[in-house]
């Protein structure tokens, strides 16, 4: 069997068992995990310096693969792709939606700036199908305005699924899903700026 952290098993020495696909902790007799460990021996669960075996070694394990190790893992990822998905625009000619990955972010604050400093300051931006739009001042201020809100909510939302899971509201992937209205992605394909 090949070595897949998206479909892994990784063992701690106390019982526990960790099922990457499913992104939820287990013991050794879950059916899964038998199967998989009658075909291939899991890993062992990584330790920290003090040599305990804990959550946070595995997460660091685990970070560049976007599995999360408990629920607010899974809430941390998922609040960071829901912030670089995308917010919808109002009130801009021509503009429904903007790109909100970090170089737009950087772009926007960047616009914003100097539109304050001259008002006569105007951008073109490019859209998803790669024709453009002129930004004006106003047009900065609002598109600023509306990312800003559309992020500052993200960390809203994040916050309350934090309380709700320490608070035993929320207690499964499905509830951190609706709350954020999106649903993690592991992989995704290269983001180029356009689509057609």
């Amino acid at each position: 069997m090949i070595y897949d952290p998206n479909d892994w098993y990784w063992r701690a020495d106390d019982g526990r068992v960790f099922a990457s696909a499913r992104q939820i902790t287990v013991d050794e007799t879950d059916a899964d995990f038998i199967a998989f460990a009658e075909q291939q021996l899991p890993s062992s669960w990584p330790r920290d310096e003090s040599g305990e075996q804990t959550y946070a070694e595995l997460q660091r394990v685990l970070f560049p693969f976007r599995i999360a190790v408990d629920l607010k893992a899974y809430a941390f990822y998922l609040r960071d792709q829901v912030e670089h998905d995308g917010c919808p625009t109002t009130g801009i000619t021509g503009m429904t939606e903007v790109r909100t990955d970090l170089n737009a972010q950087s772009l926007i604050n960047r616009y914003h700036q100097a539109a304050a400093v001259n008002g006569a300051f105007t951008v073109p931006w490019v859209l998803e199908d790669r024709s453009t739009v002129l930004l004006d001042k106003a047009a900065i201020d609002l598109l600023f305005d509306q990312t800003s809100a559309f992020i500052a909510g993200t960390y809203t939302t994040y916050g309350d699924v934090i309380a709700q899971i320490d608070g035993g509201t929320i207690t499964t992937i499905d509830q951190i899903d609706q709350a954020f209205g999106a649903s993690l992605q592991r992989s995704r394909p290269v983001d180029i700026g356009w689509k057609s």
